[in-house]
């Protein structure tokens, strides 16, 4: 089995693009197959890495390049 890779999110950009598309951050959670707690924990840095299959979702829902939030690292 694979190892799983991992992301560091771009916390401030993604607060800026949900600020700047008017997006509600429950929508966003809902979209991306998270818990809107678990999105409150990215933003705020308590969880300082997730999936790269939830920065693929993520970005998804928000339109955006992967890179633009995020940093691929093993």
């Amino acid at each position: 089995m694979p190892d799983k890779i991992y992301c560091a999110l771009d916390r401030d950009r993604i607060r800026q693009i949900l600020q700047t598309q008017s997006l509600k951050r429950w929508w966003v959670a809902e979209c991306t197959g998270v818990h809107k707690t678990t999105l409150r924990r990215w933003l705020s840095g308590r969880i300082a890495r997730v999936e790269q299959g939830h920065l693929r979702s993520l970005a998804s829902v928000l339109e955006v390049q992967e890179q633009e939030i995020g940093k691929i690292y093993r």
